[in-house]
């Protein structure tokens, strides 16, 4: 289980390294860097938050918007491959706007992440160790 301090630690990292490529113009990096974390985001969405919800009409509706996730992942694939075929001074303002897609994406799943996992644990019984991290 992934806990929200881990979480937290990713984002933050993730914030910095991502910033810091952007600032720089290297937009292969930043959107190299987003893919990955996107992934995990959705891995972890997925597999720790879509795991434990109990409705089914919840459930439905956060496999729907996961999915979303999971197509915006499969459109800059698409895109990024797409560029190799066309003048560069055409992929880079592609580019550019892959990044802001892709920023917004990891920032938006981040905080649904965030949110359910909060909630998750505040409906859990306390244990010994926590859940999700949350002391």
């Amino acid at each position: 289980m992934t806990s929200i301090v881990e979480l937290s630690e990713l984002m933050k990292k993730y914030t910095q390294e991502f910033s810091d490529a952007v600032s720089r113009k290297d937009y292969d990096a930043a959107i190299s860097l987003a893919l990955m974390v996107l992934e995990k985001l959705v891995t972890i969405a997925r597999n720790e938050v879509l795991g434990v919800i109990i409705d089914p009409t919840v459930r439905s509706l956060a496999d729907n918007y996961i999915s979303g996730y999971e197509k915006t992942l499969s459109y800059t694939k698409g895109v990024l491959e797409g560029l190799k075929y066309v003048s560069p001074l055409y992929a880079y303002g592609e580019k550019e706007q892959l990044v802001q897609l892709l920023a917004s994406s990891v920032s938006e799943l981040f905080s649904f992440i965030m949110g359910a996992l909060i909630v998750v644990a505040s409906l859990s019984p306390p244990t010994h160790e926590e859940r999700f991290g949350v002391v």
